[in-house]
């Protein structure tokens, strides 16, 4: 009986060290990113083959778009769809570089 409580003791503790590891990654990695929430764009237009110029909201600031990460078709799908439907889209852009890293619908 000590034994199998002890091991469910032993298993608690690693599910809590486990969640507290992945919320301090999570908060690391969103420190470096500026949201842009409920933001339609206006402008978007194709620099290379794999780069776009994103002109988000009414902002005069321009932001990038490449395949770096492989994600180039789902995140320019999302901002053509907000481009000629006027949908709201929720963009981080990295500080410093203003480059996209992440596309979502806003809900």
């Amino acid at each position: 009986m000590n034994l199998r409580r002890g091991q469910l003791l032993k298993m608690g503790y690693l599910a809590l060290l486990a969640i507290l590891l992945h919320a301090c990654v999570s908060q690391k990695e969103n420190k470096n990113l500026t949201w842009y929430q409920h933001q339609v764009i206006e402008q978007l237009v194709p620099e290379t083959d794999s780069s776009y110029r994103v002109q988000i909201g009414i902002m005069a600031a321009t932001f990038w778009l490449d395949n770096q990460d492989g994600q180039l078709a789902k995140k320019l799908n999302l901002l053509q769809q907000s481009y000629t439907q006027r949908n709201k889209v929720d963009v981080a852009v990295q500080q410093g570089t203003n480059k996209i890293i992440r596309v979502t619908k806003s809900e």
